[in-house]
């Protein structure tokens, strides 16, 4: 793997990728039971007209789905953070569920709703020099493995 410096605009958005994991997976998971378990009306014209396509209605859902651009870019977004995670170190992953993975998912967090270094310092015993430090460099490896430079 090539190294480079990684810009700061590129850290941002690492630290963004990181606040809005648990909201993406959860909307990728709600997406694909959406599509496995699609919601079917009960037809009231029984002996009615015909149907105007020739696919099933969940197959042009799931098209419709996988075709597009923002979608697959948060599948993206989701696996490689799932594979960084996999590859950290102990206390890295501590960091990161302590800063950045700590909520239910149910919306993507701003950066005031984080919890603060000196929270984090405190839950994971180590400084909030060291905290920040190590966030650096977990933010520059997702920078790195996202090909933003």
């Amino acid at each position: 793997m090539k190294f480079y410096r990684v810009s700061e605009e590129a850290r941002n958005y690492a630290r963004k990728v990181f606040r809005c994991h648990n909201y993406e997976a959860k909307q990728i998971k709600s997406i694909e039971e959406s599509l496995r378990h699609p919601y079917r009306e009960v037809d009231e014209n029984i002996g009615g007209s015909h149907v105007s396509s020739n696919i099933a209605p969940q197959e042009a859902e799931a098209e419709r789905v996988w075709t597009n651009e923002e979608f697959l870019s948060t599948v993206r977004h989701v696996e490689i953070v799932k594979n960084l995670i996999e590859d950290l170190s102990d206390d890295a992953v501590e960091l990161l569920q302590a800063r950045y993975l700590s909520d239910d998912g149910s919306k993507c967090r701003r950066p005031k709703d984080l919890p603060n270094w000196v929270k984090v310092s405190n839950q994971i015993h180590l400084s909030e020099d060291a905290c920040r430090k190590k966030d650096t460099a977990v933010v520059t490896m997702l920078a790195r493995r996202l090909k933003l430079k």
